[in-house]
């Protein structure tokens, strides 16, 4: 990639402090359902555990419209984000096979955080953050389920299963400032990032579950997404432990996201550390 492409982001500073508040949002989104299931597993809440929309919704009401503004201004540019590192490729992350598969991440990143962006801009225009059920939509279309079915498998594997071994391999190291760190700030980055992104791979891969269920029994009701998923622990053997274990590592995530804004690399002219 020519080294123009690469620098998109360095050449815009202002678009570089967007990004890395996209950083903190997409943190507050994961923390603030972890808490709330961390009290569920506990047994201090009742009802359904919150998903990153109604996170979003929450931060609205308790904190106002001028939060929701700057929310929606962090997701948005975090989605503009992975396009870029999907297409500038400021990264590095070149044209190997696992090359274009993280690539390929950043753009179902890129896509999903664009949902989050609109549910935002709905509130904004003082509408629902929930949108209608595209799976509905989509088991109604002509080899609807198949494609559910589908999609769940690649969520199982592209976004659970890829998640864990990027936690066990250590390979998101290469996206930080490692170089900048202390040895102290390192290692609890390291930590910090292993536990969330390996315990969120768990959640992805239980919605990709899902997926495949509802696409199997053609019921788009069976679908779950981050709150059924983290509700469906509970009613496992010894789900209250293992909701507390899943919540932990959504709150130690949505940690690692915000520290992101600070360790992240969003260049080439960074130092690239032995990482992720």
């Amino acid at each position: 990639m020519h080294r123009d492409h690469a620098d998109v982001v360095k050449r815009h500073p202002w678009f570089e402090r967007l990004t890395r508040w996209g950083y903190i949002v997409r943190g507050l989104i994961y923390l603030i359902p972890g808490a709330l299931a961390l009290r569920l597993a506990f047994g201090s809440a009742h009802g359904a555990a919150v998903t990153q929309t109604t996170a979003i919704a929450l931060l609205s009401r308790e904190l106002g419209r001028p939060i929701l503004i700057a929310v929606a201004a962090g997701l948005g540019t975090y989605s503009l984000w992975g396009v870029i590192r999907a297409v500038f490729d400021p990264l590095q992350q070149g044209h190997s096979a696992r090359g274009i598969f993280v690539r390929l991440g950043y753009v179902s990143s890129a896509l999903g955080y664009a949902g989050f962006f609109l549910a935002t801009l709905r509130l904004l225009a003082g509408k629902s953050a929930h949108s209608k059920d595209w799976i509905a939509r989509v088991m109604d279309a002509p080899l609807g389920p198949w494609l559910v079915g589908i999609f769940g498998l690649g969520w199982i594997g592209g976004a659970g299963i890829a998640e864990i071994v990027k936690a066990l391999r250590g390979t998101f190291e290469r996206d930080l400032q490692t170089d900048r760190m202390s040895p102290s700030e390192k290692t609890f980055a390291l930590w910090l990032g292993r536990i969330g992104i390996a315990l969120r791979g768990v959640v992805f891969a239980i919605i990709g579950g899902s997926l495949v269920a509802a696409a199997w029994h053609v019921d788009p009701e069976r679908k779950r997404g981050l709150g059924g998923a983290l509700l469906d622990l509970i009613h496992q053997p010894y789900g209250r432990f293992l909701l507390a274990t899943v919540a932990l590592g959504l709150i130690a995530f949505g940690l690692f996201s915000i520290l992101c804004a600070r360790w992240a690399r969003t260049g080439p002219d960074v130092p690239q550390a032995r990482s992720t």
